[in-house]
């Protein structure tokens, strides 16, 4: 994690784990990291001393990498372009000390142990699960959790494409749980501070990329809506950011920076943020794979840029809703626990009515009562009071 002074003193070591924290009551999934030997390199992240001389007008930042560790295997075969491209890699994460990075195409189990001896990734990394795309985050700074399971995700699209949602000239196409890891990111350093976060890998076989997308931004804003947190989805998109700029509406908003030639010059700029309107971005540019990285030719390993940028830390405000909380239509008699119900009476139809014979339209009396949620404390006030009325017709 940075501020804008990009302070990198050393601080305690600082490792949390999201087992060991308490979980909220969104359901989760087994996010254990599937590296079995993190070797001997130290758990201490430069960044990890939290801004303690830090004014109001040095804003906390995170580090935030795109990385599509995929490319040709160009060369000689004694050339090794596997051990080329984990070189590579483990320069970008040296040079730029990222704290979130959203990979597409990993292909490693691991980013520990015996598959990296001559190229370690620091200890304070950790890998989530995942297909296409994954996220490694430094575990010194972030608690990232995988709070919503993936058959919710599922059940989300099905429930799209049933309502007409997508697109459509190929509404059914959309299925693209494979091709997307999203978990809650919580910065330590900021309070009230959370966003859900997506890597994700769009499909570069398919002729309808635009609808692909245009689907993409229609279960987003479901997303952003249902759970009521800030959003943040990055990653090797396979469609030209030419072509969806026009698609990117509130509450989101494209980022977009100037791309390096080699990208421009060959399938355009794939690789871009979308965040919603809470999230702010700056400093986007593209990895100089040549001067950053000590690897032969790593443009020949690596056929995407790493784009690098920083987005802003900001605790949300007190009217914000709890982001932990889940608009979830399954209540049980739980979530009622805390309501209070007095003075019960039935109405008095005939006096109160000026209808005639207003017994003969109604079968039930109406029901009147007062609904109170109980107060924290014997002494405070209730927070409101409403009066229901249960009307039935015959």
């Amino acid at each position: 994690m940075s501020s804008s002074t990009e302070s990198k003193s050393k601080g305690e070591e600082k490792k949390v784990n999201s087992e060991n924290n308490p979980k909220d009551d969104m359901p989760k999934e087994d996010t254990t990291v599937e590296s079995n030997s993190k070797g001997d390199n130290p758990k201490t992240s430069p960044t990890s001393e939290k801004f303690k001389n830090q004014t109001e007008e040095e804003k906390p930042f995170l580090k935030v990498l795109i990385m599509n560790a995929s490319g040709p295997n160009q060369g000689k075969e004694d050339e090794n372009p596997t051990a080329r491209r984990k070189q590579t890699i483990q320069n970008v994460f040296n040079k730029y000390n990222p704290d979130l990075v959203l990979f597409q195409e990993f292909k490693w189990k691991q980013i520990h142990g015996n598959k990296w001896p001559s190229d370690p990734i620091p200890t304070y990394y950790s890998l989530t699960n995942g297909n296409d795309a994954r996220i490694v985050y430094n575990d010194t700074e972030l608690i990232v959790e995988d709070l919503i399971p993936i058959t919710e995700l599922q059940r989300i699209i099905d429930e799209l494409k049933t309502k007409g949602k997508f697109s459509k000239t190929n509404p059914q196409h959309f299925a693209s749980i494979s091709r997307m890891t999203l978990r809650m990111v919580k910065p330590m350093s900021v309070p009230n501070m959370k966003f859900l976060c997506i890597s994700w890998h769009g499909e570069h076989k398919i002729k309808e990329k635009l609808d692909e997308f245009k689907n993409l931004i229609t279960f987003l804003t479901e997303i952003y809506v249902k759970y009521k947190k800030p959003l943040l989805i990055a990653g090797d998109f396979n469609v030209g950011i030419e072509l969806i700029c026009q698609e990117v509406k509130e509450p989101f908003k494209l980022w977009e920076y100037e791309a390096s030639e080699r990208r421009t010059d060959t399938d355009g700029v794939i690789d871009y943020f979308i965040a919603s309107k809470e999230l702010q971005l700056s400093d986007i540019k593209p990895v100089d794979l040549k001067k950053d990285s000590t690897a032969d030719n790593p443009e020949e390993v690596l056929d995407h840029d790493p784009i690098i940028a920083m987005l802003e830390l900001a605790p949300l405000s007190d009217t914000d809703p709890p982001l932990d909380e889940v608009t979830d239509t399954n209540r049980t008699t739980k979530d009622f626990e805390k309501l209070n119900l007095s003075d019960m009476t039935s109405v008095d139809v005939k006096e109160d009515s000026k209808a005639e014979r207003s017994e003969e339209d109604l079968y039930h009396d109406p029901i009147k009562a007062i609904l109170k949620p109980a107060p924290p404390s014997d002494t405070a006030p209730p927070l409101h009071e409403v009066t229901v009325q249960l009307l039935m017709k015959r």
